[in-house]
């Protein structure tokens, strides 16, 4: 942005040699006008140029991000389907048997250590929103907690895991605003609290 008001200055400035008014202040300094007018053709090329590069390489990052996001996304959807097909095993077991008591024990849903290495990534931590941030390290501390000995709620914090990485994805892609992302996350805290 202050290369594009920068570049728009110099325009401006250049413009008062194309004013009849100034036109004997030009002939008379016409070496140093061409070398000033030469000077800022030069340097809005250049400074446009550093825009345009720093545009795509935002969109670029952007992009990657939203890879990453649906890696993200996959990993989740992967542990949550393998954690629902245990838990209606669990559920499927009779109350007098002997495996119920270390179901959970013997056979930990599975945990999706993607995440934890998504978040180690500079690229993330630099452009995921702080609210999707924040929430999500909340609820990779609950997964963990959760996973062995609270089948429902790590499942129901799974899907909560799923749904903030969507918010994220659709706020990346600029379908959602800040503000609707946050009220969404807020929602899905509200929903998250009410079932426990």
């Amino acid at each position: 942005m202050l290369y594009i008001i920068f570049t728009a200055l110099l325009c401006f400035l250049g413009i008062f040699t194309f004013i009849p008014k100034f036109k004997s202040v030009i002939e008379r300094h016409d070496v140093g006008i061409n070398f000033f007018l030469t000077l800022i053709a030069t340097l809005v090329g250049v400074l446009l140029a550093i825009s345009f590069t720093n545009y795509e390489a935002e969109q670029k990052e952007k992009h990657d991000v939203i890879k990453l996001l649906n890696s993200s996304i996959s990993s989740v959807k992967t542990c949550y389907e393998y954690s629902e097909e245990l838990s209606e095993f669990f559920n499927s077991l009779p109350e007098e048997d002997s495996l119920r008591d270390e179901f959970y024990i013997k056979n930990p849903p599975p945990y999706p250590d993607y995440l934890d290495t998504f978040l180690m990534q500079n690229i993330v931590s630099k452009n995921l929103s702080g609210t999707t941030l924040s929430e999500l390290n909340e609820y990779l501390i609950n997964l963990k907690r959760s996973r062995t000995f609270n089948a429902p709620l790590y499942l129901k914090v799974l899907e909560q895991t799923l749904k903030l990485l969507e918010l994220e994805v659709a706020f990346q892609k600029d379908i959602i605003s800040e503000v609707q992302l946050d009220a969404e996350i807020s929602e899905l805290n509200d929903i998250l609290t009410s079932s426990y």
